[in-house]
């Protein structure tokens, strides 16, 4: 079924006159770590042939002229009174130093990671202060340049996020949307994962996925820029009605983990090194401020292209079956530049740097290790294998490896031929799910966007399905009572009300004090607990008075609960719980801690009493 039919299937012949008549446009955004992309989709129903969403070639200022891409580098920069956005502030970051620029005062990258953390820059102007004011520049950027190419009225606009942002980093990109003038709501955030697979299924091969009526277990390995965000999901293929029931089993997001953490490896065991001899240095001839703060950001960009284009030339000796006899020390791929970098009042030049294919496979042991998966740090970079928030997500999704029928590999960095023949190699039985090629590998994820979006504008309604993976119920002196059964369609209410849960009472009376009554959910067959608590009900309060219940799960996985007293509900007990039956496993929590603390120390809202136990806090977390 494709996706026309769909879309007008989901009229029943009583409403087809309710089929849009003028052409529908509709706008996906990925807003990337790295690089961010936009896409479209343009469905005019009186026109007959395919519906296919189509990623933007945005035009980009560079201070050398116009460059025209459809990936945007998700970089800003300010710089002769001028702000630069994408591949003019990229190319500015190689010259930080020479052009004046400072990191979060006038140059800004990898801000998505600042968000929902309520870091701040206050070195920057007014306006690009935070993370959201960033990502909002960048979403600005990209609507502006839709808008551009076609007048064509936009009725919908979805933006992805990972799958493990919680409410804080989702209501941080709502705060950036808006800021761009985008109107958007919970329902038009889209994880990331998702969109990858919505991109696959109209884009390629979705009828051998799964037929109607049949369970299968999805995993999407999501490496991108700056995240490696695993997801485990149930999937369900609808019948005419063309729906995907999606249960989210569990979801790893390793936060400091991405390409550009391959692009830092390179910069600091090959291109420095390389830099050191041509200038005629020594190895402890240049301090960590200048290798750290000026060279590094210079030589990210030469790296990335290094490695892009070393995994492109494996990627095609493979496909003849010769990469793994050919001499990994001839397999090469060379930068056709010259880079200068100030030092102060000198400069020094890195001339036409390589990268060979045994040195590539040395630098990527430890990201592809299957037995050390802790993160390791060095005082330039991070290293972490793969397979720790993949290993992570499947174990507690419940499954093992080999019940996993299908593994999407999306992000960019999952182009890479080894980390793809890692991950193949890590699910036996699996069919791995890929793209023809590295730029349809990067865009993916804004082209399933516009999918969702068009389902949203066309029919209010999304493709895929989200549904609840397991029974969570209340326990009560009676047994459990079940709130939202498994399978049951999200979000739950359908509207925006809130369910009742009839028949609760006070199990005893309590004269003087409080009376102590827990509280706890648990969920699935086996009943594991998901939350438990001690509500103080204050007394006087009597036995058999009865208890109002009032739950919410909602379709971004939230689970708002607010018990009461019937007659006065201001006496009451609220739970406010962001997936409760997905385990997010994210072990960069001490670093998202520090810079919570740091900033709240920064900020002056820490209690002068307060501040010697949180600095002995912080000093604990960095020890």
């Amino acid at each position: 079924m494709n996706i026309v039919e769909i879309l007008e299937g989901a009229f029943p012949d009583a409403l087809r006159a309710r089929i849009p008549k003028r052409p529908v446009r509709v706008l996906g955004i990925d807003l990337g770590t790295t690089n961010s992309a936009i896409a479209e989709i343009v469905w005019d129903p009186s026109k007959a042939g395919p519906v296919k969403a189509r990623c933007l070639e945005v035009e980009q200022a560079t201070c050398e002229g116009r460059h025209i891409h459809t990936l945007v580098p998700s970089v800003v920069a300010i710089h002769d009174g001028k702000v630069f956005i994408g591949e003019g502030a990229k190319r500015l970051r190689a010259e930080a130093p020479a052009k004046g620029l400072a990191v979060h005062r006038n140059l800004f990258y990898e801000c998505k990671n600042d968000m929902g953390i309520k870091k701040s820059y206050p070195r920057a102007p007014e306006g690009f202060r935070s993370a959201p004011e960033i990502a909002g520049k960048i979403l600005r950027f990209l609507y502006e340049a839709a808008v551009a190419e076609d007048a064509t009225p936009v009725e919908r606009v979805v933006v992805t996020v990972p799958a493990s942002f919680q409410a804080a980093q989702r209501s941080d990109t709502l705060d950036a949307a808006g800021l761009a003038g985008l109107s958007l709501t919970g329902g038009d955030l889209l994880d990331e994962p998702l969109a990858a697979f919505l991109d696959y299924i109209f884009s390629y091969e979705h009828e051998t996925v799964v037929q109607p009526g049949e369970d299968r277990h999805l995993v999407v390995f999501d490496f991108g820029g700056g995240t490696c965000d695993v997801a485990v999901f149930r999937l369900r293929a609808g019948n005419a009605d063309g729906f995907w029931q999606i249960a989210t089993l569990a979801v790893s997001r390793y936060h400091r983990l991405g390409g550009s953490d391959i692009d830092r490896a390179i910069v600091h065991e090959v291109l420095i090194p390389e830099l050191l001899r041509q200038n005629g240095l020594g190895t402890f001839d240049l301090g960590w401020h200048q290798k750290k703060n000026i060279i590094e950001p210079a030589l990210l960009g030469v790296a990335e292209a290094l490695k892009i284009g070393l995994s492109l030339e494996i990627a095609r000796l493979a496909s003849f079956g010769k990469y793994t006899t050919a001499n990994k020390d001839e397999v090469v791929k060379s930068y056709p530049a010259t880079t200068e970098i100030k030092l102060g009042q000198e400069i020094l030049v890195l001339r036409n740097p390589s990268l060979s294919a045994a040195q590539f496979e040395t630098l990527l042991k430890p990201f592809l290790d299957r037995d050390l998966l802790y993160a390791r740090e060095t005082e330039y970079r991070m290293t972490c294998s793969v397979f720790a928030p993949l290993e992570d997500a499947v174990e507690k999704s419940g499954l093992d490896a080999a019940q996993i029928d299908y593994c999407l590999m999306a992000g960019g960095s999952s182009f890479i031929p080894q980390v793809l023949w890692a991950v193949k190699d890590y699910f036996p039985a699996a069919q791995i799910l890929t793209y023809p090629d590295w730029e349809a590998w990067q865009t993916s994820v804004a082209r399933g966007a516009a999918y969702h979006a068009l389902a949203l504008a066309v029919r209010g309604k999304g493709f895929l399905q989200p549904v609840c993976p397991e029974d969570v119920a209340i326990r009560t002196e009676k047994g459990l009572q079940v709130l939202v059964p498994r399978g049951t369609p999200l979000p739950y209410p359908a509207d925006v009300t809130y369910a009742k849960l009839e028949g609760l009472t006070v199990p005893r009376a309590v004269e003087t004090g409080c009376l102590p009554l827990r509280v706890q959910l648990v969920a699935g067959p086996e009943a594991r607990s998901l939350f438990t608590a001690i509500w103080e009900i204050p007394a006087p309060v009597q036995k058999g008075e009865p208890l109002r219940l009032l739950y919410r799960y909602d379709e971004n996985q939230v689970l708002d609960l607010q018990l009461f007293l019937a007659r006065d509900a201001s006496v009451a007990f609220a739970y406010f719980q962001e997936k409760p039956l997905t385990n997010v496993v994210n072990p960069e929590s001490k670093w998202l801690k520090i810079y919570e603390l740091e900033e709240a120390i920064r900020q002056g809202e820490i209690a002068p009493t307060e501040l010697p136990e949180k600095l002995v806090e912080l000093a604990d977390l960095y020890a």
